[in-house]
């Protein structure tokens, strides 16, 4: 019996008198076509959708930042959300633009938009509008007081206004439904022609609105599914039956937690590739990264360099607990560059999904 996860699926080698000769061991660049604009370029399919910036210094956040980004992560913050401050009227602070020495920044556009600058839109490479609303750690569609004041840049010293936590949503929307939504992206691309556009949703009302959702202007479309559980199979009977629908953009994910708990490991995250998936985020892969980066010292005001120290002290943590499934999934995503790429030993599977059935 199989367990919640993707395991029943299988990633298939070239078949008899398909040679892979020529094959480069590692994948060319993603590109994201934009629907207006040349491509926008990008290293790697992985991104990483919801990293906690608030638990850290505005230098670790930063330094963290930079890191991922030069393994080739679009990497999903504000500038606020960094600590970055804000440009003034002196002509010497670019340099402070900190620790993003290599931006591919995801720019997440929320309802209230709380701590969103126009610097933002000059260097995001692309932007997320974020249709729903997330859970906090307790559950709720709320911010915690901790992300508040990172976007308010509150001193420490100071009390935050709203209390303790503040309700997701509860500020005017300035997209008013669904069918304001095409304006809006129009928007955005106006404020930022550099990035690609990308509406993203939870997926709990996915079917209910596909056919608006997928005739949206957007150049492609994030189903964030990283809050809930679900079989993994099920999942992929899903996934299939939005790919399969006409003129459907895109689709980047966040991967669900299967029924038993756990996180999509690199393997399921090839698979959900060759089930359709553009670009996938890893923040499944991450909870070993930020618990071990909430240990990071910060460095000594003493220090003649602090930003070495820091280098010193998260490269270590990257190479340990990311860089290897980063490099196992370059070198899995060269297998499902030939069709067909998934099978099954079981039928009913096989027949729901569209991949071979093997051993018949």
């Amino acid at each position: 019996m199989f367990d919640g996860s993707l395991d029943a699926l299988c990633l298939l080698p070239p078949q008899f008198g398909t040679g892979r000769r020529g094959v480069s061991p590692t994948p060319p660049a993603f590109e994201v076509q934009r629907l207006e604009g040349p491509a926008v370029k990008l290293p790697t399919r992985l991104f990483l959708d919801e990293a906690p910036w608030y638990r850290w210094s505005p230098k670790i956040a930063q330094t963290l930042a930079s890191h991922l980004q030069q393994l080739g992560i679009l990497t999903s913050y504000l500038q606020s959300e960094l600590g970055i401050e804000a440009d003034s009227d002196s002509p010497q602070e670019p340099e402070e633009s900190k620790g993003v020495t290599h931006p591919l920044q995801l720019l997440p556009y929320r309802g209230e938009r709380y701590g969103l600058r126009a610097d933002d839109f000059e260097t995001a490479t692309a932007i997320d509008l974020r249709l729903s609303p997330l859970r906090d750690a307790s559950g709720r569609f709320a911010y915690c007081a901790e992300q508040i004041r990172r976007w308010e840049a509150t001193p420490e010293e100071q009390p935050l206004s709203g209390g303790g936590w503040v309700s997701a949503f509860t500020l005017p929307p300035d997209v008013l439904d669904l069918e304001h939504l095409p304006s809006k992206i129009h928007q955005l691309r106006h404020l930022a022609p550099q990035a690609a556009i990308s509406v993203s949703v939870t997926p709990e009302w996915v079917w209910h609105h596909r056919e608006t959702l997928l005739a949206i202007p957007a150049d492609c479309l994030l189903i964030r599914a990283g809050q809930i559980s679900i079989p993994g199979l099920q999942f992929a009977e899903l996934l299939h039956q939005l790919v399969q629908q006409p003129s459907v953009p895109p689709l980047w994910l966040t991967p669900p937690r299967w029924e038993n708990q756990h996180v999509a490991s690199v393997d399921d995250c090839i698979k959900l590739v060759s089930l359709g998936v553009s670009a996938i985020a890893i923040d499944g892969w991450m909870k070993e990264v930020f618990d071990a980066i909430d240990h990071v010292p910060e460095p000594s005001i003493y220090s003649g360099n602090p930003e070495s120290q820091l280098d010193q002290a998260i490269k270590p943590i990257l190479e340990s607990h990311l860089l290897p499934q980063i490099e196992r999934f370059t070198a899995l995503i060269t297998t499902i560059t030939h069709s067909p790429s998934l099978g099954t030993f079981d039928k009913p599977t096989a027949d729901r999904l569209n991949i071979l059935h093997l051993g018949h």
